[in-house]
């Protein structure tokens, strides 16, 4: 019930009974105990009125002053909770995936060196092993070309 229709209902009431009352002596006892009746019931009823009024009001206040304290708090926790989830979960792909082309490179860098490393030792070892060869055939057939070949000797004579 609206409050102002609650007090303006007891003031006409209130007003009905002044007028009833005779002015020209002292009141009868009837009429100011409906005075103090209608008094009586124009407090309660503007107190019942007001208390739901406020008590609505309050509480409808204290859900939203509740609910919008209660949101921000829970976003936040939620907000820092995903936040570090997706900071770790971020940190471990980038991690495996760091390792993975890392390792690929230096596997690979590894491997040229290796080759090329194994390919210049081959390399001279070869040559060193041909060279040596070469040299002592070379020698040997120069020797024999410049020594003439000798003939057999004669049989002997008997």
């Amino acid at each position: 019930m609206d409050i102002k229709k609650v007090i303006a209902d007891l003031t006409a009431r209130y007003r009905k009974l002044t007028e009833q009352t005779p002015s020209s002596g002292l009141a009868s006892t009837g009429a100011v105990a409906d005075i103090n009746a209608a008094r009586e019931a124009g407090r309660e009823a503007g107190y019942e009125a007001g208390h739901a009024e406020g008590y609505g009001s309050g509480r409808e206040a204290g859900h939203e002053a509740g609910h919008a304290e209660g949101y921000e708090a829970g976003r936040k926790v939620g907000h820092e909770a995903g936040h570090a989830e997706g900071y770790e979960a971020g940190r471990e792909v980038g991690h495996d995936a760091g390792y993975a082309k890392g390792y690929k490179a230096g596997r690979e860098a590894g491997h040229e060196a290796g080759h090329a490393e194994g390919y210049e030792a081959g390399r001279e070892a070869g040559h060193e092993a041909g060279y040596e060869k070469g040299y002592g055939e070379g020698y040997r057939i120069g020797l024999e070309a410049k020594t003439p070949p000798q003939s057999e000797p004669p049989p002997p004579e008997s």
